[in-house]
């Protein structure tokens, strides 16, 4: 890439104070890539179009177009013509062009006049391709259908597909592998069609990077949007940019991904939250024992720990879970220098305590009040806060947050700071600790552990809440390899600037390594009415959902569209951690034609196994004749819960059945599912499943159908099934979806297989 080259046509427009380039600067950029582009020249008087200029255009005909600062979208105003190539008509319509400019106030510095592309438009053979700076991630690479009609294409037919660079070679050949267009390429055997496209990609990815704001550059300017739409392929097969699109702007000092990171050094201190020596509460009451301040002092109290110092201005003593506690009037009065300083006071208050905190030296600060600027829309305490506590490299979590819950199975001490009464909101402390959960919400973090406590037990929960200083980067990396923690849940409502792209990096470290811990996202503010809420809640602004979901898959991730598929994939993979996969053909058992049926359309990637003559043969011999024996089988509601399971498990010992989908219509007569026939009959049918799903580490999961809701009289059946390590869901379609996307994703980790991980 000649870089000094395009550096000087960006520095040109930005010494004369343009945003935009002229069409034939971006041709110029392109040629410095060595992308073709078709023969052209920018004319600013008639007199310039003559014969000898004439006779370099191959074409019969000639495009013109005009070139105006103030003109983005030529062709919307009439600034592109198709002419005949005739000396006097052209100069005619040059003059007619830029006199219908000059009148409607614009200031035209001549036209653009370009050979026209023989092409023919068909699927394929026009493409867009080009990047933008998303203020969350940096610069994005965007490759579409290109026309005219691209903007309706994708917006009615086919998102974007979208990468973020720098590209290797495999990515920029994955980001088109992804697109059913590829494979209308390669079937037509136009495998240089695909060549070009690639070259393109990663030559585009190279300026991309070069001038961004969020890499080093020795450029001052950016490119902040670069599109060529489109790209097409002449009837000689060559890749040639059409029309040309670009923005720039001034850099910015410094990397965004560098002022958003904290210091390096400071990173060991999110120790703090979690295995701190010493914890101060600030905003202990002596009366009021409702206040946060007092539930979290004795939370943790509850956990054992001995090395809670309460504070409160007034001084005096106050009674918690059956102890006497000295109220500290100052930070400075304690007998220690505590590690962790929980802040639990009003927001007005809470500056003057993290100047006591910072004072003290501490090493983290836990900020639990709302009312900074989700707001008020005042950031000056906030920023303020941070400043006092980035000099030190003291971390600082919330404000407007639950804070921390951590649990260990190692003997350590814990920590609960959700001020939720025991009454409402209580954890489970005696099973695996096998997820992390980190929620910009608090609220989404107590509903998805309540509704998760009969399958999983986490060992860290975070609500992080405005993301003053600890975000989710933060915790990802601090957690991402922990050897007990088997999933990590991530729910976001917004990024701050740059945020976006070092969550990318240090999610996407280490894609193919088979051990990294699976991370589930969920990213709210899709909509601009979501956006709007996530605004209002902790005063981050929501980035391009397209873009964050792109990044998401290209790092890894397992994106959720919904927050129940959130709390579901969190639920399969946590719960399915120790099971093998080895391929993606699926087995399916029922007692219900319908919920067959319903499996049926709802495989996604899964393939329907084809049982070999032993497996058919060992079913044969076991279930009643009215049975048709066949990989998804549908015992009918006349089949007891003994056959029920050793069905099943003939099915699991197959070698032609990767993974099970068990289907249980607990209304059968023949089967114990009621809480009293569970209770009554030790070998019931979840008793049953729990039983033979242990014996093989093939996936298996549970749909258990109107077994929920008010009422329900099947409620002890589906806690004894997930209490047994076997996730359940309420459809085939849910436990389908959810087994395919495990089935999925540890395929494409096994066969490092780029283009399935963002398509």
């Amino acid at each position: 890439m000649e870089s000094t080259k395009i550096d000087a046509v960006l520095q040109q427009a930005a010494n004369e104070s343009r945003s935009i380039l002229y069409e034939h600067e971006v041709y110029g950029i392109l040629e410095a890539l060595n992308l073709k582009v078709p023969r052209h020249r920018l004319i600013r008087t008639p007199d310039e179009i003559d014969r000898e200029l004439l006779s370099g255009y191959g074409s019969d005909r000639l495009v013109l177009k005009i070139a105006a600062p103030t003109v983005a979208h030529k062709q919307k105003l009439g600034g592109v013509e198709i002419l005949i190539k005739d000396l006097d008509f052209l100069k005619y319509s040059f003059e007619r062009m830029m006199q219908r400019f000059r009148d409607a106030g614009h200031e035209p510095v001549g036209a653009l006049l370009t050979e026209m592309i023989d092409y023919t438009p068909e699927l394929g053979n026009e493409t867009l391709i080009g990047f933008r700076e998303s203020d969350t991630f940096g610069p994005v690479i965007n490759f579409s259908k290109g026309g005219s009609d691209a903007e309706h294409f994708a917006a009615h037919f086919s998102p974007p597909n979208l990468v973020l660079p720098p590209l290797s070679p495999e990515w920029a050949r994955a980001l088109l592998s992804s697109t059913e267009i590829h494979k209308k390429f390669l079937q037509e055997g136009k495998k240089h069609y695909v060549d070009q496209i690639i070259e393109a990609k990663l030559k585009l990815s190279e300026v991309a990077v070069a001038f961004s704001n969020f890499f080093p550059s020795e450029s001052d300017v950016v490119i902040k949007e670069f599109e060529i739409n489109p790209f097409v392929f002449d009837r000689d097969g060559r890749m040639i940019a059409l029309d040309g699109f670009a923005v720039i702007a001034p850099r910015e000092e410094g990397s965004v991904i560098d002022e958003a990171a904290p210091a390096s050094d400071s990173f060991r201190n999110l120790e703090a939250f979690f295995r701190p020596e010493g914890i101060a509460v600030v905003g202990v009451s002596a009366a009021d024992h409702s206040r946060p301040g007092n539930i979290i002092a004795s939370n943790l109290i509850k956990l054992e720990r001995r090395d809670v110092h309460c504070v409160n201005p007034k001084g005096g003593a106050v009674q918690i879970e059956g102890e006497e506690l000295m109220l500290h009037r100052t930070l400075q009065d304690l007998p220690v220098i505590p590690e962790l300083v929980i802040v639990a006071v009003p927001a007005g208050a809470a500056v003057a305590v993290v100047r006591e905190a910072v004072a003290v030296g501490c090493k983290a600060i836990l900020l639990i009040p709302g009312g900074f600027s989700e707001s008020s829309h005042d950031r000056g305490p906030e920023e303020e806060i941070l400043a006092l506590c980035r000099e030190k490299s003291i971390r600082v979590m919330g404000p407007n947050c639950l804070g921390v819950v951590f649990s260990s199975n190692r003997g350590e001490e814990g920590i609960n700071t959700f001020f939720i009464p025991e009454t409402k909101f209580k954890l489970d402390y005696s099973r695996l600790h096998n997820i992390a959960l980190f929620s910009q919400s608090g609220a989404l973090g107590l509903v998805e552990l309540t509704e998760l406590r009969h399958a999983v037990s986490p060992k860290v929960v975070v609500s992080y809440g405005n993301q003053l200083d600890v975000d989710p980067c933060d915790l990802i990396r601090f957690w991402g390899d922990d050897a007990e923690i088997r999933v990590i849940g991530v729910y976001i409502e917004g990024f701050k600037p740059g945020a976006g792209r070092r969550f990318f990096d240090i999610a996407s470290q280490g894609l193919a390594d088979k051990s990294r811990v699976p991370i589930v996202v969920y990213k709210a503010g899709r909509t601009e009415e979501g956006r709007k809420a996530t605004q209002s809640h902790t005063a981050s602004i929501a980035g391009e959902y397209a873009v964050t979901k792109a990044a998401m898959k290209q790092a890894g991730c397992i994106v959720a569209e919904t927050m129940a598929q959130h709390q579901g994939f969190i639920k399969t993979f946590a719960m399915l951690h120790d099971k093998q996969v080895s391929g993606n053909r699926v087995a399916v058992i029922t007692n219900a034609g319908y919920e067959k049926a319903n499996a049926a359309d709802n495989l996604g990637g899964l393939e329907s196994a084809l049982l070999d003559a032993e497996t058919e043969k060992a079913l044969g011999q076991i279930l009643p004749g009215f049975v048709t024996v066949e990989p998804f089988l549908d015992l009918t509601p006349m089949v007891g819960d003994e056959l029920f399971a050793e069905a099943a498990e003939k099915l699991l010992a197959s070698k032609a059945v990767d993974a099970l989908m068990i289907s249980v219509v607990p209304h059968s007569g023949y089967l114990h599912t009621t809480d009293e026939e569970v209770a009554a009959y030790a070998r019931n049918i979840g008793n049953e499943i729990v039983r033979v799903a242990a014996k093989y580490r093939k996936p298996v999961t549970v749909s258990l159908t109107a077994a929920g809701g008010i009422g329900s009289s099947y409620d002890q059946l589906g806690q004894l099934i997930e209490g047994g390590g076997v996730p359940v869901f309420s459809s085939a379609e849910e436990a389908m979806g959810f087994l395919n996307e495990f089935v999925r994703y540890h395929l494409i980790r096994e066969q490092n297989r780029l283009e399935e991980w963002i398509r």
